[in-house]
């Protein structure tokens, strides 16, 4: 999301007559029509954006609080992906070539990911199978 108010070259307590005003100002500066530079096309589509956002007052609203969310977001990221674990921990290259030395037997990082992937199906298959077994009468 870019930011709407410097889009349309306002600070974030501007009125929406403030922004009525910016939005006619820098329509007509950028629109295709009149100014043929390269980039104005795109401005033009952005402060037609940023104006259509904030003309209204519950957009805006919802724009600021949605401005103040993404300031408190913690800076860290709560992703956890299996794979992501298994490769570190659990890297078939990287536990071969400590014990054995690499050489003509490296498994690279290609073999690694569908080694990783063989895993999970051998384990979701044997997985299903007791799951069979545990029900069979």
């Amino acid at each position: 999301m870019d930011d709407y108010y410097s889009a349309l070259e306002l600070n974030k307590n501007a009125s929406i007559d403030e922004i009525r005003k910016s939005f006619r100002t820098l329509a007509l500066k950028y629109h295709p029509d009149k100014n043929k530079d390269e980039g104005s096309k795109e401005k033009f589509m952005k402060i037609v954006e940023a104006y259509e956002v904030l003309s209204d007052a519950s957009g805006k609203k919802n724009y600021d609080e949605s401005i103040t969310i993404k300031k408190n977001k913690p800076k860290y990221d709560f992703t956890w992906t299996p794979s992501a674990d298994f490769e570190k921990v659990y890297s078939y290259s990287r536990i071969k070539n400590t014990y054995v030395g690499g050489g003509i037997w490296d498994i690279g990082e290609k073999a690694t990911k569908s080694m990783w992937k063989a895993t999970i199906i051998l384990l979701a298959s044997l997985a299903s199978m007791a799951l069979v077994i545990l029900f069979l009468p």
